[in-house]
């Protein structure tokens, strides 16, 4: 394999990965498109590297070896259901391969170069494990060099491991008859099993029993140690220990297996399934077309059901469905949930003191929930050329776009109120503190509904070859940046009207309460009213 072509297929799956993005580094940027790409990706690498360096800064791992593994598994469990996705859209969806076919790469070379970019863009998901093993090496008093040295190692092995292990997966997947006849339902359903599966794992490895007794140097009880992943504790707690790195030949020649399945199997079975993929696409295209077309033409006794069936029609797109998925359950869950499920709480003792608390409490956690990747920052262009064609019918299209407006916000409340109703029910919270915690929830997601409807109608893109590129309007960074800050700003005011009303004479909890109830209200009445005047007025009858 030649290097140099590697190097430039690579640079040619980011530029074409990122389509919007690129054209607006060229405008700001003077580094070339790739290269652009490449420093925003970094970037996003360093600070999650620095924020679970933090995390776990203050957790001596020597002591905790359970948690240690726990935690090595949850990440890899996350990076391997978004390796799924990751791999279906680089290898499937970008629709590329064919077009090599008569440039003069070979085959590994353009595997080798996909496989690198999907390397980059799961690193972000598994960088926190390169904190741990960094991290228990120096509580472990080892020399800083020797650590850095088997960290990295052992960071190394596993990226390959997991990305060996998703491909075969995917491979395999896409080689059932069933996958072949019905590959959009099967899609949607493993985007959906994917992502619930990733909650399921993380949720039942947080709720692990734990030991009873509390072995000397620890505060809290440990998990128990997941015997498999161990040996990355061993050899950093003992990098001279024979057992250990027996461990770790394991996973030497679990990777030499997944590497000879890859090369032999894999990869060569991939253009075909390409081809194969791009001719039932368009076959596909020209069906749904033509029944879209023809089916809004037909006289129907109700023209919103009818609306209502065709945008249920429009999001049964695996890449949405994963995305949907991941935004309104799996990030929520570990950033929210998650820590909640690992050190258990109980919260049938709140009094309705804290009422303004809980309303405040569902409208940030809405934040959370919703993004410019969302299906309602996106169902506008999902119309495509249909969007044009009813333009040109006598057909009402501020009441099209209403119609679609209340299915997006409706899709996007259901996934947030159960999560919300599990929570309840797990902290045993009063019911009335649970009812104004859903209110405020309600009120968030209507709110941000408004915002990126109306952004995916001033960004409105209909000629997108796959839905990375209507996900990355804006500026991927910006979007991370956004959800990012909610967390904090939320966290930070949660905990400051909490200390408010414990702290406060009775009088001024009311004055607190009543200030903070009214912040929700006041912003989903406000922000409604703007769109109301700058966005639906405008619209045609």
């Amino acid at each position: 394999m030649r290097m140099q072509a590697i190097k430039q297929l690579a640079k040619i799956s980011l530029i074409s990965a990122n389509p919007h993005l690129v054209e607006k580094k060229r405008a700001t940027s003077s580094y070339p498109p790739y290269m652009a790409i490449l420093l925003q990706n970094s970037l996003m690498l360093f600070i999650f590297f620095l924020l679970y360096s933090f995390i776990f800064f203050f957790i001596d791992f020597t002591q905790y070896p359970g948690m240690f593994t726990t935690y090595i598994v949850m990440f890899i469990v996350m990076a391997v259901l978004q390796g799924f996705y990751l791999i279906y859209n680089l290898f499937y969806e970008s629709k590329d391969l064919i077009h090599y076919l008569p440039l003069p790469f070979t085959g590994s070379e353009v595997f080798t170069a996909k496989l690198a970019v999907l390397a980059l863009l799961m690193l972000p998901y598994l960088i926190p494990v390169l904190s741990l093993f960094l991290l228990l090496g120096q509580d472990a008093g080892q020399p800083i060099l020797i650590t850095i040295i088997i960290s990295f190692f052992l960071f190394l092995l596993l990226i390959v491991v997991i990305i060996f292990f998703s491909v075969i997966l995917v491979h395999l997947i896409t080689k059932l008859a069933v996958f072949r006849k019905n590959k959009q339902a099967v899609t949607t359903t493993l985007y959906t099993l994917s992502s619930l599966g990733m909650t399921a794992v993380i949720l039942f490895i947080s709720s692990m029993d734990q030991e009873a007794d509390i072995p000397y140097g620890q505060v809290l009880p440990d998990y128990r140690v997941i015997l498999f992943v161990q040996s990355f504790h061993q050899v950093l707690l003992n990098p001279l220990s024979l057992n250990a790195w027996f461990g770790i030949f394991l996973w030497v020649a679990l990777l030499a297996i997944l590497a000879l399945i890859v090369f032999k199997s894999a990869v060569p079975g991939f253009y075909r399934e390409e081809e194969l993929d791009v001719r039932a696409r368009q076959k596909k295209a020209k069906n749904q077309q033509k029944d879209h077309s023809t089916g809004l033409e037909k006289p129907l006794i109700s023209v919103n059901r009818t609306l209502w069936k065709y945008n249920f029609g429009l999001i049964q797109e695996g890449t949405l469905i994963m995305q949907h998925l991941s935004s309104s359950i799996v990030f929520p869950v570990i950033i929210l949930l998650g820590p909640i499920f690992t050190n258990g709480i109980y919260l049938g003792d709140m009094t309705l003191q804290y009422w303004a608390l809980f309303f405040f409490a569902g409208f940030a956690y809405a934040f959370l929930t919703l993004s410019a990747t969302s299906i309602i920052g996106v169902i506008i262009s999902l119309d495509r050329e249909n969007f044009m064609y009813l333009k040109s019918l006598p057909f009402s299209m501020k009441n099209y776009l209403k119609q679609k407006f209340l299915f997006a916000f409706i899709v996007e409340t259901l996934i947030p109120l159960i999560l919300g109703i599990v929570f309840i029910f797990i902290a045993k919270l009063p019911l009335l503190l649970g009812v104004l915690f859903l209110a405020g929830l309600i009120i968030g997601i209507f709110l941000l509904c408004h915002h990126y409807f109306a952004r995916d109608f001033r960004l409105l893109y209909l000629e997108w070859q796959n839905l990375t590129e209507l996900f990355n309007r804006g500026g991927v960074f910006i979007q991370f940046v956004s959800l990012f800050s909610s967390l904090i700003i939320g966290l930070i005011s949660i905990l400051l009207i909490n200390y408010f009303l414990n702290n406060l004479t009775p009088i001024w909890q009311t004055i607190v309460s009543v200030l903070t109830a009214a912040i929700p209200i006041l912003a989903c009445v406000s922000t409604v009213k703007w769109y109301n005047k700058r966005f639906w007025s405008h619209l045609s009858d």
